[in-house]
């Protein structure tokens, strides 16, 4: 069974209200690791459902896609085929673009095998509520195995309702708290929308700055 997650989010009446006034959407973009260089963050999930808890939900479910689409700030990225994955398994992708579940590949990580000589753009994806949104864009050349390895951190930040899901991000929005769920399955924070995030000061949680580079924090080596 699929491990579930989950971020609580504190919001004061007055901080919903105004976020709904000045058309504001919560943003969450999701962390990886990879060897592959050039691999780019994208716009995991977008809400604009606040209450005074609002969930962040999540389960252990991925995908592997594939997709035309170049890798390019603001772009967005539109999957071409993708197909569901375990950990550990490996996709193979053929001439046509189909993607084949197999086994054998490296524990703890999606592997991509492109057994052709075609250039794709790749990566996985993991449910959101009830729908699978990739979380990384990676170049994935002809003949070439790409290891995508999901991490359990998740990076939350409030925008204008601009951008969509599967969009290149490499600048963050604005104030943003980057949440580490490796060792507990639930976390609790709050946000103000003059005062900003705050949580209970463990080190699981991190702010980030606005324009802070999210390369270096939403894709590991």
């Amino acid at each position: 069974m699929s491990t579930p997650y989950e971020i609580d989010v504190s919001l004061s009446p007055d901080t919903v209200t105004q976020l709904k006034a000045e058309g504001f959407a919560l943003y969450g973009f999701k962390a990886v690791s990879t060897t592959i260089g050039g691999a780019a963050p994208l716009v995991w999930f977008r809400t604009l459902t606040f209450l005074n808890t609002t969930k962040v939900k999540w389960t252990e479910q991925y995908q592997a896609y594939i997709s035309t689409s170049a890798i390019i700030t603001n772009g967005e990225i539109d999957a071409s085929a993708n197909v569901d994955m375990d950990l550990g398994a490996t996709a193979n992708v053929d001439g046509s673009g189909n993607l084949t579940p197999v086994g054998g590949g490296a524990a703890g990580a999606i592997s991509i095998n492109n057994q052709s000589s075609n250039h794709w753009t790749c990566g996985i994806s993991q449910m959101a509520g009830n729908t699978a949104n990739p979380m990384c864009a990676i170049p994935l050349n002809g003949k070439m195995l790409d290891e995508v390895v999901p991490i359990e951190k998740v990076l939350l930040t409030f925008a204008s309702n601009t951008v969509d899901t599967g969009t290149v991000i490499y600048k963050c929005f604005s104030s943003g708290l980057m949440v580490d769920l490796t060792a507990a399955n639930t976390r609790s924070v709050a946000f103000d929308i003059d005062k900003g995030w705050s949580w209970d000061g463990g080190t699981w949680a991190t702010e980030v700055a606005p324009n802070a580079n999210l390369v270096p924090l939403l894709i590991e080596n």
